[in-house]
């Protein structure tokens, strides 16, 4: 790459991005009609709850097709809106280092241009997967040269409908600003989408049998932020046995814990992975495609048998003469003895401990979010729409949203919610019902063109009076006819 420095590969990329955009430009113009909320508050076109991975690149996209009147709301700072530089504790990205993220068809916008540019080409090859931070790094990079609107540190509170009663009601979105003087104010939305992340539909679960048993300072679930610190000398118990757990084990440890013992439910740590199957283009294309029980039996099978961690957080984890896994161990108590933490399992093993961390997931419940808590009762989940047959039937699966073809929540009962449709969920509640995921950063190149395909489809056809009387009185003359009538003749 030449005697370029870093600084001088990345402005010369950002003006390439721009030059790539702007050769990409058209149709140019913006096409969607103002609207005006009677109050006088600001009506956006779309509204995008999140501003990490799947919500930057859904503005970016939505930019590329001239919807501009948008906004995305995080309620992280800047730099922060994802977990890469918060409860995510991995080294490396779990994806191939390939992935394209939300470059959407542009090459220079993809993670490869970017890591290039910063590192050079030999540190691009010589690269197994993305290193985590690199990753958010990459992200503040992207939102800069694409120039996204984003308001962060920005809470948002319970979605309602406008108009109850009318099927194109505007959605109020209450906003409070967490900054010191920060505002709270109400905008309204054409659309809405939910791109909040992993636990987008419910919130991460701590078993009841460690919040009932044991005060607050002696647990925390694993996708939280944790003065890891303060566990030096102490003897760390984990449960569950996903890549999250893991990651907590290892990092007690390299912290100086003085043990981790990790907990693993089922007999047998998962050897294959059964979720690699559907990262293919036919899957991300066309998984809702299939019929409900075909899509119920197909992810049922993918979760009940689940994922191993990454091979790399493994053996660091078996690295660590303080680390112990214990197989066929769920957790059946688990008591405060003095200031011992005692941890019963299934194996019939007693662990004393010092402090819990709960890598046991999310749990889905709509009601338990902010955002979705007063509408939760409208949302139609599997568990309303489908009867799985006998032997197939797995509780968790039946929590996830029942969501139609363009990622749009449906009615619990018809006609009771017609607005509804006007809030999408691209998290990863997606799964059962479309099998690409909002959060993953593999599936944003099928998923975010699919939604936002959605989204122009319905801005256009709730304007259609608009659009057809624009068409039948355009008159602008492309003709230019010089000269005298008969010298045109």
């Amino acid at each position: 790459m030449g005697s370029e420095s870093s600084s001088e590969r990345l402005r010369n990329l950002e003006a390439r991005v721009r030059h790539e955009l702007d050769l990409l430009n058209h149709p140019k113009g913006k096409w969607v009609p103002a609207r005006e909320h009677a109050s006088g508050r600001p009506v956006f076109d779309v509204l995008v709850v999140g501003a990490g991975q799947s919500g930057l690149g859904t503005l970016s996209a939505l930019s590329r097709e001239n919807v501009t009147n948008t906004l995305a709301v995080d309620r992280n700072p800047a730099g922060r809106e994802g977990p890469w530089k918060t409860f995510a504790r991995m080294r490396l990205l779990r994806t191939h280092k390939d992935i394209t993220g939300p470059a959407l068809g542009v090459p220079s916008l993809t993670p490869r241009a970017w890591y290039t540019a910063k590192y050079g080409e030999e540190a691009w090859h010589a690269l197994v997967r993305i290193p985590r931070t690199d990753w958010q790094d990459y992200l503040d990079w992207y939102r800069r040269v694409v120039d996204l609107p984003v308001w962060n540190d920005t809470e948002v509170g319970p979605l309602a409908a406008d108009e109850p009663d009318n099927p194109d009601s505007l959605i109020r979105v209450p906003l409070t600003a967490t900054r010191e003087g920060g505002r709270t104010e109400t905008v309204y939305a054409r659309e809405v989408v939910l791109a909040n992340g992993l636990e987008g539909c419910g919130v991460w679960y701590i078993p009841e049998m460690i919040t009932e048993n044991l005060p607050p300072d002696r647990y925390a679930q694993a996708n939280s932020e944790i003065d890891f610190n303060r566990l030096r000398g102490r003897r760390v118990v984990v449960v569950g046995a996903n890549a999250g757990g893991f990651d907590a084990a290892n990092a007690a440890l390299e912290a100086g814990a003085a043990s981790a013992d990790l907990l693993v439910r089922r007999a047998r740590l998962p050897r294959v992975n059964a979720h690699k199957p559907i990262d293919s283009v036919a899957w991300l294309k066309h998984f809702g495609d299939l019929d409900d029980a075909t899509r119920w039996r197909l992810m049922v099978h993918i979760m009940r048998n689940n994922q191993p961690p990454p091979q790399d957080t493994f053996d660091l984890a078996r690295s660590f003469p303080g680390f112990t896994m214990h197989e066929g161990a769920a957790m059946t108590s688990v008591r405060l003895d003095g200031d011992t933490v005692i941890v019963e399992t299934a194996s019939g093993t007693a662990i004393e401990a010092d402090f819990v961390i709960a890598a046991t997931g999310f749990k889905h419940d709509f009601h338990a979010r902010v955002e979705t808590s007063g509408i939760a009762d409208a949302i139609a989940l599997w568990s309303d729409c489908y009867t799985p047959p006998k032997g197939e039937d797995w509780a968790p699966m039946g929590t996830y949203p029942y969501l139609g073809a363009s990622f749009e929540f449906t009615e619990k009962s018809p006609g009771s919610a017609p607005w509804l449709h006007h809030i999408h969920c691209f998290s990863l509640g997606t799964k059962p019902s479309l099998g690409l995921t909002g959060s993953s950063a593999t599936s944003m190149r099928y998923g975010v063109p699919r939604l936002v395909q959605a989204l122009t489809r319905q801005l256009f056809l709730d304007d259609a009076d608009h659009h057809v009387d624009a068409l039948l009185s355009f008159d602008e003359e492309d003709l230019v006819v010089r000269g005298s009538p008969e010298a045109a003749g």
